[in-house]
């Protein structure tokens, strides 16, 4: 891979830090509302902390998708003289930016579909 595409993908890694940190803060804000819901039982407050949770899967689900879709072009750019090495660890990074992307599908499906929330979600 040429230093041109490793550059360009440290730079969207980065962007993709930046947007942690809103998820975290996002989070932190949803756990108060989920909070003042359960304290008060106010539905507006439900509601705030269930979007925010939506939100906040969604966006990791499409993170999760970029990584997966990176790790395919490095199996993809895999040559007939790459290391054993190198053909095992593409492969395992695929198959766990795989395994993300369904972890995060389902905890989006989860959040959707849920109807009490002391069924609570860690966020990833």
């Amino acid at each position: 891979m040429n230093v041109g595409i490793k550059l360009q993908r440290i730079s969207e890694e980065n962007f993709i830090w930046v947007v942690y940190f809103f998820i975290i803060i996002a989070a932190l804000l949803s756990n108060a509302y989920e909070k003042y819901f359960l304290e008060t039982k106010d539905l507006r407050n439900q509601k705030i902390f269930r979007t925010l949770n939506i939100t906040i899967f969604c966006v990791a689900f499409f993170i999760y998708l970029y990584f997966v879709i990176i790790s395919y072009e490095n199996v993809q750019e895999l040559r007939e003289s790459s290391t054993k090495k190198e053909v095992i660890s593409a492969h395992v990074q695929l198959i766990a930016s795989l395994l993300f992307l369904v972890a995060g599908g389902l905890a989006l499906y989860a959040e959707l579909n849920r109807d009490e929330p002391d069924t609570d979600i860690g966020v990833v």
